[in-house]
């Protein structure tokens, strides 16, 4: 549970924009490498999600998702997963993300990150599906390879193309949550890519962004993710046009 408790506040931390401190850093790091689950229980955990253990690819290898009882916890942007295929994934793909923005030279977390983007080539929520919670899961590959893998251009826009045409397909509907899809999850992954074509989508959507912003279905994360999402956006970046108190 530490660990979790540790990735949400990171992530926290980063929507709102407040500084990390490196000593914060390096213990994040020294905890989450400290959490690594054995191979025993990593196995016994994808014989309970009913798959081969020992050819499966479509489940963690390095950090299995704490329960409340039975009970699935919430993802960093407080979205309430209903598998076990983006509560897990989400879980240890956002730990290696951390991993790798804080120690992006440690021998350890190289590895671990090279295993985990070899284990998701070959998923298919890894190459975008849109069965049940895999498209999510998608989300949760597309942070990871924003921080690991920007210029892989081909992986990212496998992922980012179909994502995009869902994005701009949800009408102006105001909900947190688009055709099973967390909507603030989706904008804090192009938040991290940032590029012309996250750009482009954010642009068509801005003034129902604007609208979600200023209404009442979003908490104050939930806003500033999408805030953050906008800043983007060259003309509010220079101008500064978004406050913090938007």
């Amino acid at each position: 549970m530490e660990q979790y408790k540790i990735l949400m506040e990171i992530n926290r931390k980063q929507i709102f924009r407040e500084k990390i401190p490196d000593i914060e850093k390096e213990n994040t790091v020294s905890i989450l490498l400290g959490g690594i689950c054995c191979k025993e229980d990593i196995l016994k955990y994808k014989r309970r999600m009913r798959v081969n253990a020992e050819t499966d690819t479509m489940y963690p290898d390095y950090y299995i998702p704490p329960y409340n009882g039975n009970r699935k916890l919430r993802l960093v942007q407080g979205y309430l997963p209903k598998t076990n295929i983006l509560y897990a994934n989400h879980y240890e793909l956002e730990i290696i993300r951390l991993l790798f923005l804080f120690a992006p030279e440690n021998k350890q977390v190289i590895e671990m990150a090279d295993n985990t983007l070899q284990r998701l080539k070959n998923t298919c929520f890894g190459n975008f599906c849109t069965q049940g919670e895999c498209t999510a899961a998608g989300i949760s590959v597309l942070r990871l390879l924003a921080v690991t893998k920007p210029d892989d251009l081909q992986w990212i826009n496998t992922l980012l193309e179909p994502l995009g045409e869902l994005f701009l397909s949800f009408g102006n509907r105001k909900a947190s949550v688009q055709k099973g899809i967390p909507l603030s999850y989706l904008l804090m992954a192009y938040t991290d890519i940032n590029n012309e074509k996250t750009r482009n989508l954010i642009a068509q959507k801005k003034d129902w962004l604007f609208d979600l912003l200023n209404g009442n279905c979003f908490n104050l994360m939930g806003k500033f993710i999408i805030r953050n999402a906008v800043s983007t956006l060259l003309e509010y970046e220079e101008t500064g046009l978004l406050s913090a108190e938007t």
